[in-house]
């Protein structure tokens, strides 16, 4: 899909003119031309403009970001070697030596994007320490020291970056009661880097509440994530949720894999069980919305 600068505007909260100069002058994006010379912007130059403005909350300067991004994409292709840092995390995490798992998460963290971190370290280790859950002789001890530890580290990096978003507003929330909250951080961090603004509400939150918090936020979207299948109450508010407001209600996580056709008949949108692609499916979703409202001509 491609979509005209309005739109993108809209949906990146960066200003039509940000975006010719980021074109013109420093080579960042490249959008197709119509006939007429106005702007189409791709999935991809979206997904570049969200890149962008996690490395500017960096504090990192505009005309320096093209030859960053390069670096990171090669970087993922063939300078790192993502498994061998996964099995040296899983190696600190079975010894609780915090230490040289802080200086793996913070090597990484500065190598890549928060998206690339979130699907090629955080996410398989949290899914090995899972599987060897019950059978480690301290399989449960890891899982909870490993996910305290990412816990408040995505917490200090989102308090970091607060009030830097400038972007559609996304309501966020745990099921009712859900207490796993670490996938929904993973989630929200990855959004505010690409510039959506964000009010978590955590764990274990009623869902009559959020239509209230939505009257009073005016939010482009809801996204509620667990772990655990929900129970017919839960889907039942979540249907009535879903059709008494105006915008997407979005359910990832483990629950939108197990509880799939229960959910999809709510009428809530899935998501699936990874927070990068579930970023990546809303930003498409409210993409194709914002055009649905918006039928003026694309400005060049």
């Amino acid at each position: 899909m491609h979509y005209p600068i309005r739109t993108v505007s809209t949906m990146t909260g960066i200003k039509p003119v940000t975006l010719r100069a980021w074109e013109t002058r420093y080579g960042l994006l490249h959008p197709l031309r119509t006939e007429s010379g106005h702007r189409l912007y791709s999935d991809s130059d979206i997904e570049t403009i969200q890149r962008a403005l996690a490395l500017r909350a960096r504090g990192i300067p505009i005309r320096q970001v093209p030859d960053i991004l390069q670096q990171e994409t090669a970087a993922t292709q063939t300078g790192t070697n993502w498994q061998q840092s996964q099995s040296g995390m899983l190696a600190a995490i079975s010894e609780f030596n915090e230490t040289e798992i802080d200086r793996l998460y913070q090597r990484a963290m500065g190598l890549h994007p928060i998206t690339a971190v979130i699907d090629n370290l955080i996410e398989p280790v949290l899914r090995t320490l899972g599987d060897r859950w019950s059978s480690a002789p301290a399989g449960i001890a890891e899982e909870h020291f490993f996910r305290v530890h990412v816990s408040h580290k995505l917490e200090a990096r989102f308090q970091q970056q607060f009030g830097r978003a400038s972007g559609p507003l996304i309501v966020t929330a745990c099921l009712p009661r859900e207490t796993h909250e670490l996938g929904l951080s993973l989630f929200c961090l990855a959004a505010h880097e690409a510039n959506y603004r964000v009010i978590n509400l955590g764990a274990d939150t009623p869902l009559q509440q959020i239509e209230v918090v939505c009257r009073r936020s005016k939010p482009a979207a809801i996204v509620l994530a667990g772990l655990k299948s929900p129970d017919n109450k839960t889907l039942a508010e979540l249907a009535k949720l879903s059709s008494s407001v105006d915008i997407p209600v979005c359910v990832g996580g483990q629950a939108a894999v197990s509880a799939e056709a229960e959910i999809k008949h709510t009428g809530a949108v899935l998501l699936g069980n990874n927070p990068s692609a579930a970023l990546r499916q809303i930003t498409e979703l409210m993409t194709s919305q914002a055009n649905q409202r918006k039928p003026e001509a694309p400005q060049s």
